[in-house]
């Protein structure tokens, strides 16, 4: 995991060294309320009691989904031609939290349609209200999982970021070879996972949407649940096809060469 140090030297990249105090000041007292920063163009909200300040720093403090520029030009060119040939490049932001991360990835490939899903209820309401004024974003309240009858969502004590599903009942549950599929005429270009530990269970489901998939970013979570292979299903659809792999931050970068 990063260090405190980590996450507030990221939070100051992205908002600056006034609002960064801000936020740090509210987390350590208490103070309730959200803060309304302005980083890169998107007017953002973050809870400083909650775990916003963290994925803040690591999206847009340290970029840890940055993609080099030779392999963000060939993803844009792919984009490009799919939709001369009428293909949608799709997005997938799979734990999008409050909606930094779809904001993200909507300014690297403009005109790309984006699934930010999220499951957890109040991040999700944030996420609704942050992306709103891009069509291009679609917001999804529900788990990624293999199944669509629904999951029980399991928060945790280090905040929204870390919320883990199980089977039971009360938040919805997609599948995404089916979300995939209700975008006519759409192709993954990039699919991302910070999803707990779900991943194992979703890419097992629909193996075949990964692999069409031109860059998988993923967060791996076997040091939480030793014994789940979580990542063993990407690595199958990685054995089918050519992948360069890329560390950055807590993430696994892999860019189709094939």
């Amino acid at each position: 995991m990063p260090s405190v140090t980590y996450h507030i030297h990221g939070l100051l990249k992205a908002t600056g060294l006034a609002k960064a105090s801000e936020i740090l000041f509210r987390r350590a007292f208490g103070v309730p309320g959200v803060v309304s920063v302005n980083v890169r163009g998107h007017k953002l909200e973050v809870r400083p009691a909650n775990s916003d300040l963290f994925v803040l720093s690591q999206i847009f403090g340290w970029e840890e989904y940055k993609i080099d520029p030779d392999r963000l030009a060939h993803l844009r060119k792919i984009a490009s031609e799919w939709q001369a040939a009428g293909i949608v490049s799709l997005i997938v932001d799979a734990g999008a939290n409050v909606g930094y991360s779809a904001l993200y990835f909507a300014s690297l490939f403009p005109g790309a349609r984006v699934l930010a899903i999220e499951p957890e209820r109040s991040s999700f309401e944030i996420l609704a209200r942050q992306v709103r004024a891009n069509p291009d974003i679609k917001p999804i309240n529900a788990a990624l999982w293999s199944h669509d009858r629904g999951l029980e969502l399991q928060n945790s004590s280090n905040g929204s970021w870390a919320s883990q599903v199980a089977e039971g009942s009360g938040t919805p549950s997609q599948r995404l070879d089916v979300l995939v599929a209700s975008i006519p005429n759409a192709r993954p270009l990039l699919i991302k996972l910070d999803i707990e530990g779900a991943e194992r269970e979703v890419v097992k489901s629909c193996p075949e949407v990964f692999a069409q998939a031109k860059c998988i970013m993923v967060e791996p979570h076997d040091f939480k649940y030793p014994g789940a292979a979580c990542l063993s299903p990407i690595y199958q659809v990685a054995a089918t096809r050519k992948f360069d792999t890329i560390l950055s931050g807590e993430n696994l970068l892999l860019f189709a060469v094939d």
